[in-house]
C-alpha cells in the first residue's frame, strides 16, 4: 500500500525534529524542507535538519528564499516601526513566507499533506478549517496563525498538537534523541538572533533616517516634556527610559510625522472597543453572532486575553470588551476563539 506524502517544515529545532520522528511512526512518507530566511542565525539549524533528515533517511530541500524574506518580513518589520506601529513579524511570515513555500512544496512533491512541529490542531467542521489550541496552554501557538488560508489548513498537520512539551522531550529521549531533547529552545523573533530590535533597527536603516533621530516627548497638551532617543524605539504603554515622564503615565500615542511621542495617564490607554479594518473571520456565523467569544490581544502568556463580542459593520469589525482593556497596541494581532476554536483575527 502506496504511503501518503507529507511535506514537513524542519528548523532544526526540537519540535520540528520530533514531528519528522512521530509522522514517520505514523507511516506517512515525509518530505523535509527547510527555508533559508536569513543568514548567520540559518547556518548551524540548516546544517542540524539537514543531518536529520539524513539519519531518519527521508528526502530534504534546503529553499532559499532570503530575496523575498527581506522583502516581505524585513521590510514589513521596518516600515511598521517607521510608521509608529509595533509588528508581529512571525505572523506576516506564516502568511507570506513560511506557508506559501511550504504549500509550493506540497504541490511540487505531489503530497496530501503540510506538517510542521507548531503546538496547535486542525479541525474540520462542515467544510470549513479550523486551528485548535494545543493541548499544553503553555506552548499553545495559535495566536500566530490566524491569517493562515483554507487551502493550506485544508492539508495542515500539526503532530505535536496533542502533547505537552515535556511530554515531546521525554519523547525524544526515549527514542535516543537525547541530542535533540536538549537542544536550547529558540525565542523571539528568528531574524533577531538574540539582538535588540532598536539595535537592529540601527543596522537595517541609514544612519540619517528621520525615525533614528531623537524627538520631542509631548504630553496631550502639546507641551514639551523632555526629548526621546528615536520614535520607533517605543512602545504604546511604555514608560521606562523617556526623559520628562511622570509617574503613573507612559506613552499613549507615537506621531510619526512630527517624530514625537505623545505621554499621558495610563488611565488613558484602557479601551471598551476597537474597530478592525483587516481582518479575517469565519464564514459560520454561529460561531461569533450574538456570542460570547474570547480575545487575545497580544501573543505573550502575560496578556492571558478577554471576553467579549464581536460583529460587522460597514465592512469593519466591531470588537467589543466585556472588561477595559489596556494599551491596545497599532500593529498587534487581535485573535478570537469559541472555546478552543481560533475562528478569526484582525490587526490592531
Amino acid at each position: 500500500m502506496r504511503k501518503e506524502k507529507v511535506i514537513l517544515g524542519m528548523s532544526g529545532g526540537m519540535d520540528s525534529s520530533m514531528a519528522a520522528v512521530l509522522l514517520l511512526k505514523q507511516d506517512y512518507e515525509v518530505i523535509g524542507v527547510t527555508l533559508q530566511t536569513h543568514t548567520e542565525a540559518d547556518d548551524k539549524n540548516i546544517v542540524e535538519a539537514i543531518n536529520l533528515a539524513k539519519s531518519l533517511g527521508i528526502h530534504h530541500q534546503l529553499i532559499d528564499c532570503r530575496s523575498e524574506f527581506e522583502k516581505e518580513v524585513i521590510a514589513y518589520f521596518a516600515n511598521e516601526y517607521i510608521s509608529g506601529r509595533t509588528p508581529n513579524p512571525c505572523v506576516h511570515c506564516n502568511q507570506t513566507i513560511k506557508w506559501k513555500y511550504l504549500l509550493k512544496a506540497a504541490e511540487d512533491y505531489n503530497c496530501a499533506f503540510i506538517a510542521t512541529g507548531h503546538y496547535v490542531r486542525a479541525k474540520q467542521v462542515n467544510s470549513h478549517y479550523y486551528i485548535l489550541k494545543g493541548l499544553d496552554p503553555g506552548k499553545d501557538q495559535s495566536y500566530f496563525l490566524w491569517n493562515l488560508s483554507q487551502d493550506v489548513l485544508s492539508k495542515a498537520l500539526f503532530p505535536l498538537g496533542e502533547l505537552h512539551k515535556a511530554e515531546v522531550r521525554a519523547l525524544a529521549l526515549e527514542l535516543g534523541y537525547k541530542n535533540i531533547a536538549e537542544k536550547k529552545e529558540s525565542m523571539g523573533v528568528c531574524f533577531l538572533n538574540g539582538t535588540d530590535y532598536r539595535d537592529y533597527l540601527k543596522q537595517l536603516l541609514p544612519t540619517e533616517h528621520k525615525a533614528l533621530k531623537p524627538g520631542p516627548v509631548l504630553d496631550k497638551n502639546n507641551q514639551l516634556l523632555g526629548q526621546h532617543e528615536g520614535y520607533p524605539f517605543y512602545t504604546i504603554g511604555q514608560r521606562r527610559g523617556i526623559e520628562g515622564v511622570a509617574k503613573g503615565q507612559c506613552v499613549i500615542a507615537i506621531n510619526p510625522k512630527t517624530s514625537a511621542l505623545i505621554a499621558g495617564e495610563r488611565e488613558l490607554l484602557y479601551s471598551h472597543s476597537i474597530e478592525l479594518e483587516n481582518y479575517i473571520l469565519t464564514p459560520n456565523e454561529s460561531q461569533w453572532k450574538d456570542r460570547k467569544v474570547f480575545i487575545r490581544i497580544r501573543g505573550i502568556d502575560s496578556v492571558p486575553g478577554y471576553f467579549g463580542q464581536i460583529s460587522i459593520k460597514q465592512n469593519k469589525l466591531l470588537v467589543s470588551f466585556d472588561e477595559k482593556v489596556w494599551a491596545i497596541t497599532p500593529g498587534q494581532s487581535i485573535v478570537f476563539y469559541q472555546n478552543e476554536m481560533l475562528i478569526g483575527g484582525g490587526v490592531v
